[in-house]
């Protein structure tokens, strides 16, 4: 139930559970999904306005919001789940006004490393900050959103950045710099995003602020670019709506008009500089779109930067072949790939990039000849625009974003790159000699993927089945419960680098859509790769050795495309039944012919 996304029912059950014999049921989506349920419930609570009600799902949410984190810290394991609880219950307490608890857990959050989850970690800044402001603490909410707003490629949806410009510009007023706050509020409508009414609140702000729009277009402290900007945007929201007499193609053609002029600002005016006094610091206008930098200092000119504040492993995979075409397109340059530290390991060996830490405070996104914001993904930008009718593969998407077009892409060599060093090869061996696999075939299976949706739920049944013909290493990020089998190796133990060493060995690999499926396709191993929602035709169209399996022959509505956030249209859980839907039988008798080829080769 907690799996599917019942919360309802698992609220119910586990609150019914004695307090006491509760640490029995902790799995992170019973707890998840438990207190998810308790927030709904309380929501509906607070209608009835009866207070021992409220203080008693009050109680049992703090409860188990608390016996999540004991678990998480006790196996030093701090999954997605209890970041995105933390998030439902402290959105909760900030309306309930218990902001100090809100604080708490959000300090909590931090502290267990929400920086692993870019998305999670930006609402739990935003958060804080809201409550600072509320609190009246002015300086640390500013500390926060100047942070935000000067390192745009820390933050994965650039909407989000107006709301953080306008908290900003508000505080700037509030300290009584009010020349920084009208710059702030101009700078909310210069930047590039398509939601008109995000530019609203900045457009009221402004009016509001200088009383009528004509002493803003008279004023000698705003430029001419930026007095254009806000009269479009003034003529705009004073139109009718021609929607209502089916003219609406008016009020579009001229939101196009807005667009197309900020367009222009943000890539011919992404250096401007806002500069606030003590004791609120300095802050920078963050340069928020993917563009050439002119003014670079010329020391740096032939150096290019490209961010990615998040992985997935099998992404940064498929981004190393337009890496190594952007290299060879300047080969005197250099690459700084700027990602968090835990991923430096996957790029071990690869000459193509030089690795700079994201968290880093001195990296300026500014001092480079060219910036290419991965945190912002191409990939699923393009793919949320066209799905369900996807026809670009991320390998493809990923290396058009880097400039590599036309007789470059057509030459592109679209194989992951991935290294192994000698040492690991070493590793490799003995690992296979003291588990006695030399001369036997060895089947690796990665047991999960880092999202629901796309894991196949009779991976179990699998092994067991694998188990009975070849031998087996399991590999997963967390603790294998199950899979308790003769010729059975569980991995979950290992680093990143010691896995993938492992798993160079095998005869082949069965993986759902996730990171094993790019390192198979690297090291050019036989790979069974289950797909559902996503179309595994075009995510491993260019992998030679790869075959993929997914029931579009049986459920007509396959791919479509959804993600983690999206439940399934037919179920409306986080589950996907399509991947249910892929016979056992079917994926023995694929994995035989795939090992029937290897071995004619």
């Amino acid at each position: 139930m907690a799996y599917s996304g019942q919360y309802e029912r698992v609220h119910s059950i586990f609150k019914s559970i004695p307090a006491a014999k509760r640490y029995n049921y902790t799995d992170k989506n019973i707890l998840n999904q438990a207190i998810w349920g308790g927030i709904e419930k309380l929501k509906e609570v607070k209608k009835l306005h009866v207070e021992d009600l409220i203080l008693s799902e009050k109680k049992f949410i703090n409860a188990t919001l608390q016996l999540f984190i004991n678990d998480c810290s006790k196996n030093n394991h701090f999954p997605k789940e209890l970041f995105q609880s933390i998030i439902y219950w402290s959105e909760e307490l900030i309306c309930l006004n218990c902001l100090d608890e809100a604080l708490s857990f959000l300090n909590e959050a931090d502290r267990f490393g929400a920086t692993k989850f870019p998305d999670i970690h930006i609402d739990i800044m935003n958060k804080k900050a809201r409550i600072y402001i509320s609190k009246g603490m002015m300086n640390e909410a500013y500390n926060i959103l100047a942070h935000l707003a000067g390192r745009p490629y820390l933050i994965p949806d650039r909407k989000k950045i107006p709301q953080i410009l306008f908290n900003l510009s508000l505080i700037t007023l509030i300290a009584g710099n009010t020349s920084i706050y009208k710059k702030l509020l101009l700078l909310g409508l210069r930047y590039f995003y398509t939601d008109m009414s995000d530019r609203k609140n900045f457009v009221d702000q402004l009016r509001n602020t200088y009383k009528h729009s004509f002493r803003l277009l008279l004023s000698s402290g705003t430029n001419i670019p930026d007095k254009f900007l806000y009269l479009i945007h003034w003529l705009y929201y004073k139109l009718p709506d021609f929607k209502k007499i089916k003219l609406g193609f008016i009020n579009r053609i001229f939101s196009l008009i807005i667009l197309v002029y900020v367009y222009g600002l943000n890539y011919i005016r992404r250096n401007e500089h806002v500069s606030l006094k003590q004791p609120l610091g300095e802050l920078k206008y963050p340069a928020l779109v993917r563009n050439y930098n002119f003014n670079a200092k010329e020391k740096n000119r032939k150096k290019i930067l490209i961010t990615r504040a998040m992985g997935g492993i099998g992404d940064l995979l498929m981004m190393t072949p337009g890496f190594h075409a952007l290299k060879e397109k300047y080969p005197s340059h250099e690459i700084h790939l700027a990602i968090p530290k835990r991923y430096f390991s996957l790029f071990e060996g690869n000459k193509d990039v030089i690795l700079k830490d994201i968290e880093e405070p001195d990296l300026n996104h500014l001092q480079y000849g060219k910036w290419f914001n991965f945190t912002d993904c191409p990939a699923s930008r393009r793919e949320s625009k066209t799905a369900p009718k996807v026809k670009e593969s991320r390998i493809d998407i990923f290396a058009k974003a880097l400039g590599n077009k036309r007789i470059r892409l057509w030459k592109l060599d679209r194989k992951p790159r991935y290294f192994i060093n000698e040492e690991e090869h070493h590793f490799k061996n003995k690992f296979w000699n003291e588990n006695n696999l030399t001369g036997k075939k060895v089947i690796g299976v990665q047991l999960h993927s880092d999202e629901t949706y796309r894991n196949y739920p009779q991976m179990e049944n699998l092994v067991t089945e694998l188990s009975k013909e070849y031998s087996v290493l399991v590999f997963d990020g967390e603790p294998i419960k199950g899979c308790n089998f003769e010729n059975v190796i569980k991995l979950d133990n290992c680093s990143l680098r010691n896995a993938f060493a492992i798993a160079s060995g095998c005869d082949a690999i069965i993986a759902p859509d996730s990171s094993f499926v790019h390192f198979a396709a690297s090291q050019d191993i036989p790979c069974l790769a289950l797909f559902g929602p996503i179309d595994g035709k075009l995510r491993t169209k260019h992998y030679k050795y790869c075959r993929f399996l997914d029931a579009r022959d049986q459920m007509e509505c396959l791919p479509c495309w959804r993600n983690e956030s999206i439940p399934c249209k037919l179920t409306n859980m986080r589950s996907s039944v399509c991947m249910s839907k892929i016979h056992l039988n079917k994926i023995l008798d694929e994995l035989k012919i795939l090992i029937a080829l290897k071995d004619k080769k």
